[in-house]
């Protein structure tokens, strides 16, 4: 037997160990136990926030379950807001499993995210897959507020633009989005896109390619820093691609296995939810999982964007 499956089998051992005691493993051995790529700073409790955000968001993807998995992904957001609450929650679509039926709007967003709406978050949803399964795509969106499937929201100093990748392929959508991005913002406004299926992602469902291909060109042409989106029920980062990085925050109600490829930074197969913080001259993400840990920090500053 080699020294790597040795270990291996020994962490395994570990792990049921672990799993019984309800304990959560050691970071330096979470790679033999699963294809996750831990960050650095997986497990660190989340740090106080230092010097008041221009707008804070709380990101969250593949919630609409409408179970205690949601609502303790919630709990965690209420949590951590207290210090500075959230101006938005973005929803990265599947937002009614399993076949998105409107009339389940209450049981799986309404209900569970009242202790932040309730407050006076705003709510920006996506469309994602799920959410075309019965034809009521578009019976959801006006129920949380929204007339179209892609549009922008201003939160702050924040411009997201919100997409619909179920109809990637739809001309009108890419103009729209060409035509966004070309509009001139001043200095100090940041511009961020959010969608549900991945152009970058290790993940059970992998990178969509038509996203990649479609999109990817034009938010790297207008120096987007941040592109975000679920559909994989995992927490990913990419490596710079062409100026910009991807994030999968797809587990707030339910995780898959995930894996590791050339791009992957961080990936990470934990329930959580992503913490945007927003200054005026830079961007800081914080995943943070049920328990109050990091999954993973980062901060993208205004070099990283090219407007």
């Amino acid at each position: 037997m080699s020294r790597r499956r040795a270990v291996a089998l020994s962490c395994l051992i570990v792990l049921g160990g672990v799993a019984y005691l309800g304990l959560r493993p050691p970071a330096a051995i979470v790679p033999y136990l699963t294809a996750d790529r831990p960050a650095a700073v997986a497990g660190q409790d989340a740090p106080p926030i230092t010097g008041q955000p221009e707008a804070r968001i709380a990101v969250a993807g593949d919630t609409g379950t409408g179970d205690a998995a949601e609502r303790a992904t919630v709990a965690r957001m209420v949590a951590e807001g207290e210090q500075w609450p959230y101006d938005a929650v973005l929803l990265l679509g599947d937002l009614i499993y399993d076949a998105g039926d409107a009339a389940l709007l209450d049981r799986a967003v309404r209900t569970p995210f009242a202790p932040l709406l309730d407050g006076g978050t705003r709510l920006l949803p996506v469309l994602g897959n799920h959410d075309y399964g019965s034809g009521e795509q578009q019976d959801i969106l006006t129920g949380l507020g929204q007339e179209r499937p892609w549009y922008v929201a201003q939160v702050g100093s924040l411009r997201i633009v919100v997409l619909d990748s179920n109809r990637v392929q739809d001309a009108e959508q890419t103009r729209w989005l060409r035509a966004t991005l070309a509009t001139p913002q001043p200095r100090g406004i940041w511009t961020v896109a959010a969608m549900h299926h991945p152009a970058y992602s290790a993940g059970h469902h992998g990178s969509d390619l038509a996203v990649r291909r479609a999109w990817g060109p034009l938010f790297a042409d207008a120096g987007v820093p941040l592109v975000l989106a679920g559909h994989d029920h995992d927490y990913q980062r990419s490596t710079s691609q062409d100026g910009v990085t991807y994030v999968v925050s797809g587990a707030g109600a339910q995780t898959r296995r995930v894996g590791s490829a050339d791009f992957t930074a961080v990936s990470s197969a934990t329930l959580h939810y992503l913490d945007l913080l927003v200054y005026r001259d830079r961007i800081v993400g914080r995943a943070i999982d049920q328990a109050g840990n990091l999954v993973d920090s980062f901060t993208l500053t205004w070099d990283d964007a090219a407007g």
